[in-house]
């Protein structure tokens, strides 16, 4: 089956070609930037990605690409992150919006039979806007920037999409994805300062000391994606991805534990979206249950780092 995986340099669409290729799946990688981590994840593998620089915005070049390689799915990962889209709102509506837009569209025009796009946390909105405890599927969507508008717009226009024009489509809501190979956005931030920065006997200054997270292992976060690119039409058009849901401070004394005399404090301060994520409807309807926990992603996370040198 041949995939085409959008963002492929970008952090867990190297993860995701890496899984993909381990189950022999052909793949087309699309991205403005090559190539990122993918040669350091996937070693001699990286010459069987068929690597195709572009843009999404430009629908055309995405028509050629899906005909000339008979793409039947698309995981489609590439889009600003919050913060870059706060300093170029411009550039996330190119990217996040119309990007989608054309991925969608490629399910109309293209033929192609599956496409999983990414959510994300943001469309909850902050932690106040919801009763204790986790957030349903079904809860209620909150824009407060151009970023979580853009997410959710993500979201109603794949409905849309399956409704009116029958593209079968569902996207997948990340809360916090983390793992080696991260260099951008929140999941850098906190592994630098757990486990960067102390590997290196700095200091650790971790934010959001008083945040609640959902930490979902990058590989974990992949395989949500293909398993999802593989699942059967739903009326479900957006699951909400749970990994290990635990505050900051619980990690801040996990990863001491792994890094012995290290200096690692939690920075008092909450986090700007809710996290705790039920995730029942992606359990029964795709079967996906987390494998890792805190304690093994963070373990493994500093394997390869040292082994990355």
């Amino acid at each position: 089956m041949s995939y085409l995986v959008t963002g492929a340099t970008g952090f867990i669409g190297s993860y995701v070609i890496r899984q993909l290729l381990d189950e022999g799946e052909i793949v087309v990688g699309h991205d403005r930037r090559w190539p990122g981590v993918i040669p350091d994840l996937l070693g001699k593998d990286y010459e069987s990605v068929i690597a195709v620089n572009g843009d999404v915005s430009d629908f055309p070049h995405l028509v050629r690409i899906v005909r000339e390689h008979h793409v039947e799915r698309i995981i489609h990962l590439a889009g600003e992150l919050h913060d870059r889209s706060a300093e170029n709102p411009g550039a996330c509506i190119a990217s996040n919006v119309l990007g989608t837009h054309n991925v969608l569209e490629l399910g109309r025009v293209a033929d192609v039979t599956r496409i999983v796009t990414a959510s994300s946390a943001a469309i909850f909105g902050s932690v106040e806007n919801h009763p204790p405890g986790p957030l349903p599927n079904d809860a209620r969507l909150y824009a407060g920037d151009v970023y979580e508008a853009s997410k959710i717009f993500g979201e109603s226009e794949g409905e849309f999409y399956f409704k009116r024009f029958g593209v079968d489509n569902v996207a997948v809501r990340v809360g916090l994805a983390y793992g080696w190979g991260c260099t951008i956005g929140s999941a850098f931030r906190l592994v630098n300062e757990l486990i960067d920065k102390p590997l290196r006997g700095e200091p650790g200054n971790v934010p959001w000391g008083d945040a609640v997270m959902n930490w979902s292992y990058v590989i974990d976060a992949a395989d949500a994606f293909v398993r999802a690119s593989r699942a059967k039409t739903t009326t479900t058009f957006a699951y909400n991805l749970r990994g290990d849901c635990r505050p900051i401070q619980e990690a801040v004394g996990i990863a001491r534990k792994l890094i012995p005399g290290a200096q690692i404090e939690a920075v008092p301060g909450g986090h700007r979206w809710a996290q705790d994520f039920d995730d029942s409807v992606i359990r029964a309807e795709l079967g996906f249950v987390p494998a890792w926990s805190l304690e093994a992603g963070l373990e493994d996370t500093i394997r390869r780092i040292r082994a990355a040198g």
